[in-house]
């Protein structure tokens, strides 16, 4: 989930560079004034063949729901008391994660920040096989999410953009709990990223680090730790992990120790019932699916 910085503009890694069919125009400027508060993002669908829709529109709905929850806010208090300090941007450096809440709500009075008007959600890439091995990803398919402004490089653009590859789609659609899971945390990772810092841009308040700008071992990147957050909550709620479980669930698949990356292999490492623990990563026992 590397940042892929023209102007402002996120990426995760991609293993199939393909196109994509652009958005639908928007003509609307966006709003100068935007008095709402709360974790309220803007996403919507793009331009997706119809028999994606409804499947896309619910992981948006269930995701951004999830963010509004008091579970969500709940764990990112508890996980706040853990780790107390997260890294925003490298003009941002690091700020408490209790304040980071507070701009997610657009509830700082210091630093104001929006959630853009309109982001659109776009899949790209071929449909996704499931993988005989269950080695990686679970699926074979194209792994890219990455949100920007669109079109890309346009000086004042009305819209933004989420791309989306179509193995992340896959394991919300056709994944185990824990498969699932993991798309939730992509698409809250790429929500948070529509967060902005200008009212007529589609400026980033939330990076992920670069070469060279990271932040220090034991600091999560904030965008990962939204993402992780949202993901263990999900798990959670559900009762694929207890309550009790919750900072093991976290260290499965963001470690800030080790740079804070999201570990999509882990994704793919707990079918069935096994527990979701760091430790059960090590097992290299994996069951063939049918």
């Amino acid at each position: 989930m590397r940042p892929r910085h023209g102007l402002l503009i996120t990426g995760l890694m991609s293993l199939v560079l393909v196109g994509c069919e652009a958005p639908p125009a928007d003509k609307t400027p966006p709003a100068k004034e935007i008095s709402e508060t709360g974790i309220r993002p803007h996403i919507v669908l793009g331009d997706v063949p119809d028999e994606e829709k409804a499947a896309l529109l619910t992981w948006i709905e269930e995701t951004t729901a999830l963010m509004q929850s008091p579970e969500f806010e709940t764990n990112f208090l508890r996980a706040s008391a853990l780790y107390p300090d997260v890294y925003v941007s490298k003009t941002q450096d690091i700020i408490p994660t209790r304040k980071l809440l507070d701009r997610l709500k657009t509830e700082d009075p210091v630093r104001k920040s929006l959630w853009w008007p309109k982001t659109y959600v776009v899949l790209v890439g071929e449909t996704p096989t499931r993988s005989d091995d269950r080695e990686g990803f679970g699926f074979e398919g194209n792994r890219k999410a990455a949100t920007g402004p669109y079109p890309q490089g346009a000086a004042n653009t009305p819209t933004g953009e989420i791309e989306l590859g179509r193995l992340h789609f896959a394991r919300y659609t056709q994944g185990d709990a824990v498969e699932k899971s993991c798309a939730i945390n992509t698409m809250t990772h790429e929500i948070a990223h529509t967060l902005s810092d200008k009212d007529n841009q589609f400026w980033m308040h939330i990076l992920d680090s670069q070469r060279r700008v990271t932040p220090p071992k034991g600091v999560f990147e904030a965008s990962y730790f939204i993402g992780t957050v949202a993901q263990c909550t999900y798990l959670q709620n559900i009762g694929r992990i207890a309550e009790d479980a919750f900072q093991s669930c976290l260290l499965t698949f963001s470690d800030p120790a080790q740079g804070s990356r999201f570990k999509g292999l882990a994704c793919d490492d707990f079918p069935g019932e096994k527990p979701v623990t760091p430790a059960g990563r090590l097992n290299p026992a994996k069951p063939s699916r049918p």
